[in-house]
């Protein structure tokens, strides 16, 4: 998908073309520097806490793909990573489970962070079959430091382990 904005339009107004599979959208964006500028956020908002890294869109309505009527607004739904607990999220391997209980999913990423290989690995976004040996021996390690999984796992286990850590990441 390719995302062209042209700005030369107007002054108050852009075009947003997204072509996909030879099917063109426009939609229009409007330019709310203006008003931006005349709000005093941290009347609504205390800025210095916001951080949109810790944000999360956990729900869209209307769903994406679904035919609307142009104009139709989109609403996104946003979580903070603190708030999401993970307990809550379905389908965790059971040493994150465990080991993160009563934790939130921030908690994981700030741990992954403080580990420079295992953030490496995971930004990468690969399968774990797609890794090599070195980076398989990362997650592991890093899992077992972390008490996610024993010493002793299965390379099925460390795979379950590192997909479900690789989701957390780049969530």
């Amino acid at each position: 998908m390719a995302l062209v904005i042209n700005r030369n339009l107007t002054k108050d107004r852009a075009v947003s073309t997204a072509e996909m599979a030879s099917i063109k959208y426009v939609a229009e964006i409007r330019d709310t520097s203006e008003l931006q500028s005349k709000i005093d956020l941290s009347r609504y908002v205390d800025v210095e806490q916001v951080n949109p890294t810790s944000l999360v869109v956990v729900d869209q309505f209307p769903k994406a793909g679904e035919k609307v009527p142009l104009g139709t607004p989109v609403t996104l739904t946003f979580m903070s990573k603190d708030s999401i607990r993970v307990a809550d999220v379905a389908e965790l391997s059971d040493g994150i489970q465990v080991t993160y209980a009563n934790d939130s999913i921030k908690k994981i990423t700030d741990d992954i962070q403080t580990n420079a290989e295992v953030t490496m690995v995971l930004a990468e976004n690969k399968e774990y079959i797609e890794m090599n040996a070195t980076q398989k021996d990362a997650v592991k390690k890093y899992a077992v430091e972390k008490g996610i999984i024993e010493s002793s796992a299965s390379e099925e286990i460390v795979a379950e382990v590192h997909k479900d850590l690789t989701f957390i990441y780049n969530i």
